[in-house]
């Protein structure tokens, strides 16, 4: 146990009141500090927010664009003939009897050995196959 007559004797009502004035004061000087760094942080933070979002508008408008997959197409390489298109896994029958193509795993098309009339042999299976570029 604490003797409060100790207490009395060294610190007087006016040191007590003295010190909390003190303490006080300098609670009043954090809290103004935080409420600065808080405003600023805030601050900073919703302009980050802003700019990004214009930033990404902006990119997103600028790099946008539509790209549409032909139902069927070709291009001519030097020694195969690339089919391509979003209809390729429907016409896979079509394509590997009758043009003997093979599935090209790495460029995610089939390859049909380049021949003489290889056009007209495209046309006959895939009247609707347009020429491309890849």
């Amino acid at each position: 146990m604490v003797d409060s007559e100790k207490i009395k004797a060294v610190y007087s009502l006016d040191d007590v009141v003295e010190e909390l004035k003190s303490i006080n004061r300098q609670l009043d000087t954090i809290d103004k500090k935080l409420h600065t760094e808080r405003d600023s942080l805030v601050e900073l933070l919703r302009d980050i927010v802003t700019t990004s979002l214009r930033n990404t508008n902006k990119g997103v408008e600028n790099t946008k664009v539509d790209i549409v997959e032909l139902d069927l197409y070709y291009t001519v390489g030097e020694e195969f003939i690339l089919i391509k298109g979003k209809k390729t896994y429907q016409n896979k029958d079509k394509i590997k009897y009758n043009l003997y193509g093979t599935w090209n795993k790495e460029l995610s098309c089939w390859a049909v050995k380049k021949s003489e009339n290889f056009e007209e042999k495209l046309k006959e299976v895939f009247p609707d196959i347009t020429e491309g570029q890849s």
